[in-house]
């Protein structure tokens, strides 16, 4: 039986020439020369994305692009007065490269940082930083780097990022930079905290199409564990003006000694890594009645002093009745898990309130409607139809707060209960000025207690209204942190320990804020002023459990160190700023607080830090290099999540090579009628190819 065969298809012939090369068909020469300019992008990102500025460390520019290995040390003293630390950094590195670098070293602070001094020692010489307006600052060091002078500049890059520019960095010199800024101390629930950034923890993206998207702009870290990486020093001195405990570092090893002027806190282990950030809380000693100190500091033209008014025990606060008037957001912005958080919070807060106490309920859209003409006792039957006017809340409309605003500040008053207005938003509006104009305007005897809801809630407005309430401002992120958050605001408004606090600071005192809040449990007050004469005695007076309460403070002569002028300055400059919107000239608010700046050596909105040696010390025909420092990685990180080296060793220069040589190649390629060799051995004749 015949095989059965397909039938032969036939293809057109392809030329072979005798030394066995065929030549390419134009469809194949296209497709190849697509994979090579493809594979020539991927190339060219790779350097780019390399090229990026590293997010954080140190780098050293040049049109050359080399790359400077360099060495780290890091030694930080830190002077916490009341609420506020003086921080002082200094770092040694040095430029091992065979160029004359510019650096650039961007540097992380804690959140709400000032940074006010900057000191840079280059080899023998020292150039100290002076405050200067933005735009002169960057004239003077333009101008000094091109002139081959040693400059330094320090600019607010982020709202926790502070940069560092070195220019004429000699190859093998040495340098240290020392800058100084202020830090606030955080504060919950009675225990004081500050956390100090150390390190730098690396960012992760998951893998897209072009993974190398992950590598632009990386930080470069060095592994955390048996690296030789820059070593740590750390200082602390605790001023107090009270007797302190539980002093504790939570990452550290710590010293602590007592001495004359506070607390001292020392790293146990010298030269630690600094691969984890430093944490230091601490709380001051309670007793059965408020306390108070009045650190000052004598400025020359004025004295400064600050003033700390601590609660008594928790234990010795007796709950004293309110009225509690629960204002809730319900527009649109609040759909989802915001109306979620807000409808548990009412609740728990209903939950809170005492035998003694009134309350009442306003919601708020397009709309707003109050559950009660006047506040009504705590009892069965006004709980029952609170509960029932919680449960059919629903986020709806638009977001008009000034009529709710209104209603509850104008209800009518019960004499001998303090009011308190709880405001639970998401504050999505766009007339803050005017809202924050009615609550100073409005006020009244009343306090005002803000509630952020949502993941990006506006926290400016929320924090400024809680300040100009005389109460204060909680957010809530999650729905799990509602229990939390809500129960120790709901503890603190229970337990108001001095209402009505005044201070009598003398004649001719400027003092921050003019508007003292409550004293609560767990929440000290912290109170500036700027005196023309040191007082004999400050006397505070109030009202404790409902009874009249006085105190007199007699200062302490130096307590407070610089720090205390400086912190005055800020609160004054915030002041000012926050007058614009109550009608201020925003030209004049910006001339003094400018002034003010200068003078106090405070980097602001309007204002830089510059440092520059009028000496000239790079040769004119020498070039600038740049390279990148690395930080260490965390303690617990793994290298593998930071992604590749952030090195761009010429880049433009390489980059504009590589597309000049695929434009030759490609047209060389094309004209000539490429050929690719043909394989022949081990095929026998007549083998087909």
């Amino acid at each position: 039986m015949a095989a059965l065969h397909a039938p032969e298809r036939t293809h057109p012939p392809t030329r072979t020439s005798r030394h066995g090369s065929r030549s390419l068909r134009w469809q194949d020469r296209t497709l190849l020369v697509l994979a090579i300019a493809l594979l020539s992008l991927v190339l060219l990102r790779i350097e780019t994305a390399a090229a990026q500025p590293s997010e954080w460390g140190l780098e050293l520019s040049t049109d050359a692009g080399s790359v400077v290995g360099l060495a780290l040390h890091t030694r930080i003293t830190v002077e916490v007065t009341g609420l506020i630390a003086r921080v002082a950094v200094s770092q040694r590195f040095a430029n091992h490269g065979l160029d004359w670098a510019e650096g650039t070293y961007r540097y992380p602070l804690p959140d709400g940082a000032a940074v006010d001094r900057l000191l840079v020692q280059v080899g023998e010489r020292l150039v100290e930083g002076e405050i200067r307006e933005k735009e002169d600052a960057r004239r003077v060091y333009q101008h000094a780097a091109a002139a081959g002078q040693t400059a330094s500049l320090v600019e607010q890059q982020r709202v926790n990022q502070f940069e560092t520019r070195l220019a004429n960095i000699a190859p093998g010199e040495e340098i240290e930079v020392h800058i100084g800024f202020l830090a606030r101390v955080n504060l919950d629930e009675g225990t004081y905290s500050l956390r100090l950034p150390m390190t730098f923890t690396p960012r992760w993206e998951s893998p897209g199409l072009w993974p190398l998207d992950v590598m632009a702009g990386a930080p470069q870290f060095a592994a955390a564990a048996g690296a030789s990486g820059p070593a740590l020093e750390v200082d602390v001195l605790l001023r107090t003006g009270l007797a302190f405990s539980a002093i504790h570092s939570q990452y550290h090893d710590v010293d602590i000694e007592a001495g004359p002027d506070g607390y001292r806190v020392t790293l146990a282990e010298p030269d630690a890594a600094p691969n984890r950030d430093f944490l230091l809380t601490w709380a001051p000693e309670l007793t059965a009645e408020p306390q108070s100190a009045l650190l000052t500091w004598d400025g020359g033209d004025a004295l400064y002093a600050q003033l700390l008014i601590v609660p008594p025990l928790p234990e010795a606060i007796a709950p004293q009745p309110r009225e509690v008037v629960f204002i809730i957001d319900t527009s649109g912005s609040m759909q989802g898990p915001s109306i979620e958080q807000a409808r548990s919070a009412l609740l728990q807060g209903l939950d809170e309130l005492g035998p003694d106490d009134l309350f009442n309920l306003i919601r708020f859209n397009s709309r707003t409607e109050s559950l009660f003409e006047a506040s009504m006792p705590v009892n069965g039957h006004s709980l029952f139809q609170a509960i029932d006017f919680i449960d059919s809340l629903v986020a709806d409309g638009g977001t008009v707060m000034a009529p709710a605003l209104q209603a509850a500040l104008s209800l009518p008053e019960t004499p001998g209960l303090l009011r308190q207005l709880v405001f639970i938003t998401d504050g999505s509006v766009g007339n803050e000025h005017e809202l924050l104009l009615l609550v100073a305007e409005g006020l009244g005897d009343s306090r005002l207690f803000t509630v952020g809801i949502g993941p990006a809630p506006n926290s400016w407005f929320m924090r400024k209204a809680a300040e100009i309430g005389r109460g204060s401002h909680t957010h809530i992120g999650r729905l799990e942190e509602v229990d939390q958050r809500m129960s120790r605001l709901w503890s603190q408004l229970r337990m108001p320990a001095v209402s009505d606090i005044c201070v009598d600071w003398g004649a001719g005192a400027e003092y921050y804020p003019e508007v003292i809040p409550d004293l609560y449990s767990g929440q000290p007050l912290w109170l500036v002023a700027k005196l023309p004469l040191e007082p004999g005695v400050i006397r505070l007076c109030g009202h404790l459990e409902g009874r009249p309460w006085e105190l007199a403070v007699r200062p302490e002569p130096d307590g407070g160190g610089q720090t205390v002028a400086t912190l005055w300055a800020q609160r004054k400059i915030e002041a000012l700023q926050d007058s614009i919107m109550f009608g201020a000239d925003a030209g004049q608010v910006r001339d003094v607080v400018t002034d003010l700046a200068l003078q106090h050596g405070l980097l602001t909105q309007y204002t830089s830090l510059v440092a520059v040696d009028r000496t000239p010390v790079r040769p004119a025909d020498a070039g600038l290099a740049r390279s990148d420092i690395p930080s260490l990685l965390p303690a617990g990180s793994s290298r593998q999540v930071a992604g590749f080296p952030a090195t761009a060793t010429g880049w433009r220069a390489r980059a504009l090579l590589a597309a000049l040589t695929l434009l030759i190649a490609t047209a060389l390629f094309w004209l000539s009628g490429a050929r690719l060799p043909t394989v022949n051995a081990g095929l026998p004749a007549g083998a087909a190819r």
